[in-house]
């Protein structure tokens, strides 16, 4: 078993990304325009000033950047120096270097004044920060009256993998929830929102089969947390993984994992 303080990792692993999953993620978090859906609530318009919490290295911060145009301003934040690096690098190579400005942080409070952006987008990160509460409420911190917060999260226990069946399923993952603080965030976003005092909270749920394996890596990296955690016979592991991949090779592979959509506005 490897040495991991398992109170702790979900945060660990990202602050310290090994290169396999560095590489692997400046090509999946990329944006892709059928993922225009997924920002449509956000409202996002020229000349806005935008957060995007958990930039890794840049993929959803580009996109940011087209839309606020020449006088808009995007600020990424990410706890991983690597992802910061890469996305400073990332935005210049494209041309956006001037909308935006990156910033590397250790803890989980924003860098910026009160009530000093337009739009806050947070996606696919609650689920590993360790106070939901106090994150949200940092989001309100720094967003202006009339502007938006926009969550985009997962529930993992809305997790459908074929061939793996419930069963095998919930094995897997019983092994590797140790990654996840709060791996069933998407149910309790509209909740904890409302209670954090936001107005007008909307609520809508995405759902898509990944019948190809581009989703793989996701299973991969929950393998990879399964054994890192020790509570799993790695050959266990490793024989799920190889009926995953068994699948995706005969077309017969199906993933479906919710994306849920939660805006508020100050």
């Amino acid at each position: 078993m490897n040495t991991i303080n398992k109170d702790t990792y979900y945060r660990d692993h990202w602050v310290e990304v090994e290169q396999e999953r560095v590489d692997a993620y400046q090509e999946l978090f990329k944006w892709r325009p059928e993922m225009d859906p997924l920002l449509a609530p956000a409202d996002i318009q020229e000349g806005h000033i935008v957060v995007d919490y958990g930039c890794g290295p840049g993929g959803l911060s580009l996109e940011l950047a087209r839309r606020v145009g020449a006088g808009g301003l995007v600020h990424g934040i990410d706890l991983n120096a690597q992802f910061i690096k890469l996305a400073v690098q990332y935005l210049a190579e494209e041309g956006f270097a001037e909308r935006t400005q990156f910033h590397h942080v250790s803890d989980d409070r924003i860098p910026l004044p009160d009530q000093s952006v337009d739009r806050l987008i947070c996606k696919n990160v609650l689920e590993y920060v360790p106070d939901v509460s106090a994150t949200i409420a940092e989001f309100r911190r720094v967003v202006k009256p009339g502007g938006k917060v926009h969550i985009l999260d997962s529930d993992w226990g809305m997790l459908v993998v074929e061939p793996l069946g419930h069963e095998k399923l919930a094995e897997l993952f019983a092994a590797a929830e140790h990654a996840y603080h709060t791996p069933r965030i998407g149910r309790i976003l509209y909740s904890e929102m409302k209670k954090a005092g936001y107005a007008d909270v909307a609520v809508k749920i995405l759902a898509s089969a990944d019948t190809r394996g581009r989703s793989a890596l996701v299973l991969h990296n929950m393998v990879n947390y399964a054994k890192t955690g020790g509570d799993i016979d790695p050959a266990r592991a490793d024989a799920l993984y190889a009926e995953i991949r068994q699948s995706i090779k005969e077309g017969t592979f199906m993933m479906i994992l919710p994306q849920f959509l939660v805006t508020g506005q100050l």
